[in-house]
């Protein structure tokens, strides 16, 4: 029985189908297995990978094989080749021999199938003698995103001669920040290749060397969303660094659902018979629940981000203001007519974008910006809008004050450890400080506030380390929060961003639909209480999978619903006012 609101898959590299060819995996049980826990859709089969081939003898009995077993097969390519360097080492592609490997695998497979993935190593690493001469004065990422542009260009040119009904799909990595540096160019590629797909590991997202934030599985799939809309095949997880915590395996499976993607798939088939067969019932058991609740939510909604293609600074930041319970919608592509949005260093690769958010100001639409797009912006003419300076100063802190009382603070507060932030200076009067860190009798900003035209400019001080930022006290965070809030709900905005808030210390993640359904989850490892703030008097929330009615308390123009929430579990609620 197939899930409701989604499709299953499950990628089979040439090991694995080596290995059943050899007997070391036994297809037939293991596929009883997997049909006891998984409702599976699809089978992904690898005609190559590291020098590795399936012959077409073989992979048609592999496609009768699941066929079979009422599973559909699609054709599977990973460019990578096998040199025994302890690294990942990709196909150059100024050689010619591999560049003919290339067409040649191409061809084979698309005469097997009416669909390829090709996995996320269709880049470029390579730096020999050939490449360095092609490259001329160009920088990398710019050669290399042009040889994979053409490159793209013969693999489609090539497989749909061959079957131009072909629907050939290109998966691209976690690691997005740092795509352009080996040649992806998703702004091309997006419409070369007829689908694209996601690739939403983040395993152990502390101790692995990608260091990647639990919101990424989220937050790409709507990046790639609004990259191709409605032509983002799926997300793509694996259990690789899971071990020693299931549970970030199963939040890899959570988070992806929660973006409403149209496939899941998981890599691969010789783990999950294998050394990581425990995962399976695991996700199981959270594609049943999870597909149960899917179905309640409209489409995501979040503040927007602006995110450039080819675009990096403050690396993956996005994903740490996500873990900070603040919901993101992020888009390759800028629209100025959002009431509110955030604005990292990335930003920055828009040569444009200082004009665009003195528009947006102007317009009476509030911009957050972070210290680092501060930075790049200021020698350009951000002093125009702001009289708001970067330095190259540092400052160690680990007290704050939040909300001007006369001459001082409202509310004062301490965090668990100290923090390094840029010292960034303003002009008293002119810019107003939100939120300060305190050392001695001096005040460095964390959250500066400055009218332009009829809009809002903030301007939120990022630490140097990115992970502190779940270091700032709970008042601090609540202050960046309300700011948000506000200005969606002032700008009479209707999507659920606008309508709830959340009021507690780091580590949530909060995901809201246009239905007026979110869902709050927990990154913790230990019990912990969250207040959720609707902006609505006597608001009543409806659990969704409880469907218990529960009760706030009204304050003022708000309704808090103050809660416990177990370690790296999720709620689901639907607002009724």
């Amino acid at each position: 029985m197939a899930y409701s609101n989604f499709s299953l898959a499950i990628y089979c590299n040439t090991f694995d189908l080596k290995n059943i060819t050899s007997g070391k995996i036994n297809i037939h049980e293991e596929m009883k297995y997997l049909k006891r826990y998984l409702n599976l859709d699809k089978v992904y089969l690898e005609t190559y990978r590291s020098e590795e081939f399936i012959d077409e003898t073989e992979m048609k009995n592999f496609i009768k094989l699941f066929n079979n077993e009422g599973i559909k097969t699609s054709g599977g390519i990973t460019l990578t080749v096998s040199t025994g360097k302890d690294r990942f080492e990709s196909f150059c592609y100024t050689n010619q021999n591999h560049k003919k490997k290339l067409i040649d695998v191409v061809s084979y497979t698309a005469k097997l199938f009416e669909e390829i993935i090709f996995d996320d190593f269709f880049f470029t690493n390579c730096k020999c003698e050939s490449c360095i001469k092609a490259k001329g004065d160009m920088s990398w990422s710019e050669f290399r995103t042009d040889l994979l542009a053409k490159a793209s260009m013969d693999i489609k040119n090539t497989a749909k001669t061959i079957n131009p009904n072909i629907n050939l799909i290109i998966k691209y990595p976690n690691w997005y920040d740092h795509y352009q540096e080996t040649g992806y160019n998703v702004k091309e590629q997006s419409d070369i290749f007829d689908m694209i797909y996601t690739g939403t590991e983040t395993r152990d997202s502390i101790t692995t060397q990608q260091n990647l934030p639990r919101y990424l599985s989220y937050f790409l799939m709507r990046y790639m969303e609004n990259v191709k809309p409605s032509k983002n095949g799926g997300g793509w997880f694996d259990s690789f660094d899971c071990g020693a915590n299931l549970n970030y395996y199963v939040e890899q499976a959570y988070l992806t659902m929660f973006s409403k993607p149209r496939e899941i798939t998981l890599f691969c088939l010789g783990l999950l018979t294998g050394v990581h067969r425990m995962m399976v019932p695991l996700a199981g058991y959270a594609f049943e629940t999870v597909d149960k609740l899917l179905g309640k939510l409209g489409n995501p909604t979040g503040i927007d981000c602006y995110k450039p293609y080819n675009s990096s600074g403050e690396d993956y930041l996005h994903n740490f203001i996500g873990m900070l319970g603040i919901p993101l919608e992020p888009r390759p592509e800028l629209s100025t007519d959002v009431p509110l949005i955030f604005l990292a260093e990335s930003s920055a690769r828009d040569e444009n974008i200082l004009d665009s958010i003195e528009k947006m100001l102007i317009n009476g639409k509030t911009v957050i910006i972070t210290s680092g797009l501060l930075k790049e912006l200021y020698p350009k003419g951000f002093d125009r809008i702001a009289n708001i300076i970067p330095t190259d100063k540092k400052a160690c802190v680990n007290k704050f004050g939040c909300y001007t009382w006369g001459c001082s603070y409202k509310n004062y507060y301490t965090s668990a450890e100290s923090i390094t932030i840029p010292q960034v200076e303003y002009f008293t009067n002119d810019v107003f400080q939100v939120a300060v860190a305190l050392d001695g009798q001096k005040s460095y900003p964390v959250i500066l506030n400055a009218e332009y035209g009829n809009g809002n400019l903030f301007v939120l001080t990022i630490p140097d380390n990115l992970s502190h930022l779940y270091l700032y006290p709970e008042g601090v965070l609540n202050a960046l929060r309300e700011i948000m809030q506000k200005a969606l709900w002032d700008s009479q905005n209707k999507s659920v961003s606008g309508l709830i808030r959340l009021k507690c210390d780091s580590g949530y993640g909060l995901f809201a639909y246009d239905n007026n359904t979110f869902i709050v989850e927990s990154f913790k490892e230990s019990n912990s209480t969250i207040t959720i703030v609707v902006s609505k008097e006597n608001a009543k929330l409806s659990d969704l999978i409880t469907e218990k009615e529960i009760i706030g308390t009204s304050n003022g123009e708000e309704t808090e619903f103050t809660m416990d929430i177990a370690p790296l579990t999720y709620k689901a609620f639907k607002i009724k006012i």
